[in-house]
């Protein structure tokens, strides 16, 4: 008895064995790599490799490192992670290093996991909190989602450069901030929480840090978007996105259902993926934030603050700005499959969720 309750036990994920971030910690990189063994299979995105290895070329030949480099532009996928485990075993690597945004560094944490190696991953934007999180987002051959790669370990180590990524499209950074503030409404769907005494301190953890991370998000996200990288507070926004997001997700692990913000994500990459490929993974789930805060009871004037955020970022505020046609039987099939991914199965919840829909509308 004692030793099934013991294999049911999971250990709690989260953050990151070391997070480096600030202008010029890409010279970390060099060292990093001795520590884990000395030898590098780096995967990014043509351009993200060639900014990051032009950054750290220097400290890396000074260190005498070793480095096989791959240029990723597939799909994140089981298939390509298997391919890079092999040829990290084969050219007798000790450390995986992931570099750019989300699609890339997934690859490559789900490849470590498959090798069984350590991962360093060098994000380029702050697009999504992929680079510390602890869960593999994993797509099949077609750009359609697939079953998730869980980690059986924090990522080793995280270096932020934000030299490098001040200099990303400002669209991945308002994609990174409204991917960043949703945790707060997915946090509470399906639940009211109003102090500790209401919910698990998992539970609670979630709900404290996700409304700080909105909260610093809808008072500062202008500012990030105008200035960027001159921002007065874009070394917290590169904290923020990167670690304090993926902290959150990780005390969420386990909690088995999708909330609405990001079943809409899923959904247009799985059902309308031709179309979807041409957006950011943020700005799909922005217009899900919509629909999940009026599903959540939010008012009219909380809706509206963050619709303008999204606005004044120049970002889609509708799913027919997303290409989607909402109308007739495809509203029917978005709504039966948002509700079957967020568990709204009553006829009062249904009710409300198609009414919250035509926030997106």
């Amino acid at each position: 008895k004692e030793g099934s309750q013991m294999e049911a036990v999971s250990a709690l994920k989260v953050g990151c064995g070391k997070f480096f971030h600030g202008e010029g910690v890409i010279s970390l990189l060099a060292g990093e790599i001795m520590r884990l063994g000395g030898k590098a299979l780096l995967v990014g995105g043509p351009t993200s490799v060639d900014r990051v290895m032009d950054a750290a070329r220097e400290s890396l030949d000074a260190a005498g490192v070793s480095c096989v480099v791959r240029r990723h532009t597939d799909y994140c996928t089981v298939a390509w992670a298997e391919t890079y485990a092999a040829l990290a075993r084969s050219e007798g690597c000790t450390v995986l290093v992931g570099v750019g945004g989300g699609k890339c560094i997934d690859e490559v944490k789900c490849a470590a996991h498959f090798a069984g190696l350590p991962i360093i991953t060098v994000p380029t934007s702050i697009a999504t909190c992929v680079a510390t999180s602890m869960v593999c987002i994993m797509y099949n051959e077609k750009g359609q989602r697939a079953p998730a790669v869980n980690l059986s370990k924090e990522v080793d180590v995280c270096i932020a450069d934000t030299g490098l990524i001040a200099s990303a499209p400002r669209r991945t950074l308002a994609a990174g901030i409204l991917d960043s503030m949703a945790k707060m409404p997915e946090c509470f769907h399906q639940k009211k929480i109003g102090s500790y005494r209401d919910c698990t301190l998992e539970e609670y953890i979630q709900v404290v840090n996700s409304r700080a991370i909105f909260e610093f998000l809808m008072g500062e996200g202008r500012d990030l978007y105008k200035n960027g990288g001159a921002a007065r507070r874009f070394q917290d926004a590169v904290l923020t996105n990167l670690l304090h997001t993926s902290i959150v997700s990780g005390f969420a692990d386990g909690s088995g259902q999708l909330a609405v913000a990001h079943a809409t994500y899923d959904f247009l990459r799985t059902h309308h993926t031709e179309a979807s490929y041409h957006f950011l993974h943020g700005e799909m789930v922005a217009v899900g934030l919509l629909v999940q805060m009026a599903y959540n009871g939010s008012s009219q004037e909380e809706i509206q603050a963050v619709r303008s955020l999204m606005a004044d970022m120049h970002m889609p505020l509708t799913l027919a700005d997303l290409e989607y046609d909402c109308s007739g039987a495809q509203r029917d099939f978005f709504l039966q499959t948002i509700a079957a991914d967020a568990n709204i199965t009553t006829p009062a919840d249904m009710s409300l969720l198609r009414a919250a829909l035509e926030e997106a509308l």
